[in-house]
């Protein structure tokens, strides 16, 4: 646990280097998901296969989300409950949820 916790602490300080603010810690969190996951990106969700389209932010701008295409039907979802099969894409997103839920 501790090495993981050290993995997501790294991306985290990756992800907030040079932010004045939460919003910019929001950018910032946007920019390395860009960088570090591909998109459109098969994931689970509720126990559905569906597939990641695209990473955002919801209307106030403050917490990242994921759009997800589940059958023909596009969804906003929060990004903490998406799980990418990729393992190492989904490390991004751990570090983002040990991030916004404050876990030392």
């Amino acid at each position: 646990m501790v090495k993981q916790k050290n993995l997501y602490q790294k991306i985290v300080e990756e992800a907030i280097m040079d932010c004045y603010g939460e919003d910019e810690q929001i950018s910032g969190r946007i920019c390395i998901f860009d960088d570090n996951m591909s998109t459109p990106s098969s994931c689970t969700i509720w126990k559905e296969k569906v597939v990641l389209e695209r990473i955002g932010t919801n209307d106030n701008s403050n917490v990242v989300i994921g759009i997800i295409k589940l059958d023909k039907t596009m969804m906003k979802v929060c990004i903490h409950d998406v799980i990418l099969d990729n393992q190492k894409e989904c490390n991004y997103i751990d570090a983002y949820t040990y991030w916004y839920n404050g876990i030392d």
